[in-house]
């Protein structure tokens, strides 16, 4: 994060400010992480997707998930479309969180700031953490726009779950896909007014990347190769918890795998930074296993959409049965067993 881009001395006080004001309210004690509501970004107009967690007695947090893509991550994970063990949870998130924790969890940036702003904080689940979360990246120190956009809602959290320590009637919609949304604007003196509106979320749709070979000779020769009845792949990819730092905020890398089938061997694997920029690499396995064996499978097995629209073009190129399924039980094996393996703790 560079100088320019962090919190002012004046916006980090507002927000420990904010947060020590929502925590003294124990909102958590009525409120529930599937009690869903926007709180609209003065500056930018993102819709952050509110979570309170707490009400269990173990995590406790306040959480705004970002516009209509952090809006479907946590909706996946609290309809159990990811299961709570799920290590993808981890990878999906896109938010700011204030979190509510142990002294020996925070950074010593955080410890920094907290003495710099002469604060004082004692006990279990006490101290304040603040962080960005995004797909893929390691969860990072908030930047000043950031800063001041969680604080609104923390402040905006708090007034929607006062208001529904009674009654949670202002959080229903009979229309699909609606959320109570606190809206924002500036007045001509720098103000901002707040106010009430229902607003329908169009759902997420990602967009995925696909890639195939610009050799049209090596294409002929792949193509050309009888597919072996016999013979069917596993394809794969998924992200491992080792964060990789290079320059900049770290990111975990992500895995693209190939197995065979029937006897679950591992046949190639690589690792990447980037799906969008380096997928190719995942292609490149494929196609130099055909190459490297004279043997093309008859079908590529796939369990995610992100797989499946990368292998798409290259299989409908050389002739390959792409088919998407539930699951992968020997690639679900391989990925289980990286997270255990102690190298990648």
């Amino acid at each position: 994060m560079s100088k320019s881009t962090k919190p002012t001395t004046k916006e980090w006080l507002a927000l420990y400010e904010a947060s020590v004001t929502f925590k003294k309210s124990a909102c958590w004690e009525w409120m529930y992480d599937d009690d869903i509501f926007g709180i609209q970004d003065p500056e930018t107009g993102e819709i952050s997707f509110c979570c309170i967690m707490g009400n269990a007695g173990e995590h406790f947090a306040v959480a705004g998930y970002l516009g209509n893509e952090g809006l479907d991550g946590i909706l996946k994970m609290l309809s159990g479309e990811l299961e709570p063990d799920d290590p993808d949870n981890m990878f999906v998130q896109k938010c700011l969180m204030c979190s509510f924790e142990d002294r020996t969890l925070l950074a010593p940036e955080d410890l920094r700031v907290i003495k710099k702003l002469g604060l004082k904080f004692r006990g279990k689940n006490a101290w304040p953490v603040f962080r960005h979360y995004a797909p893929g990246l390691f969860p990072w120190f908030i930047t000043g726009q950031q800063c001041r956009f969680l604080t609104h809602i923390l402040n905006q959290a708090l007034e929607v779950s006062l208001r529904c320590r009674e009654s949670k009637d202002i959080l229903e919609h009979k229309t699909i896909q609606t959320y109570f949304v606190r809206t924002s604007k500036k007045t001509s003196d720098g103000d901002i007014v707040w106010e009430d509106k229902y607003i329908e979320i169009e759902p997420f749709h990602p967009a995925f990347v696909s890639f195939h070979i610009t050799d049209e000779i090596r294409v002929r020769k792949l193509a050309s190769i009888q597919p072996d009845k016999r013979l069917a792949l596993e394809a794969d990819t998924f992200y491992i918890p080792n964060p990789v730092k290079e320059k900049g905020r770290p990111y975990y890398p992500k895995v693209c795998a190939l197995l065979d089938h029937h006897s679950g061997m591992v046949l190639s694997f690589d690792m990447l930074s980037n799906l969008s920029t380096e997928g190719h690499k995942c292609i490149e396995l494929l196609a130099d296993f055909i190459e490297h064996t004279g043997k093309k499978p008859s079908k590529l097995f796939v369990a995610r959409e992100e797989t499946y629209y990368l292998f798409l073009d290259l299989c409908n190129q050389i002739d390959i049965t792409l088919e998407m399924v539930e699951h992968l039980e020997f690639a679900e094996e391989m990925r289980f067993g990286l997270l255990n393996f102690p190298s990648f703790q």
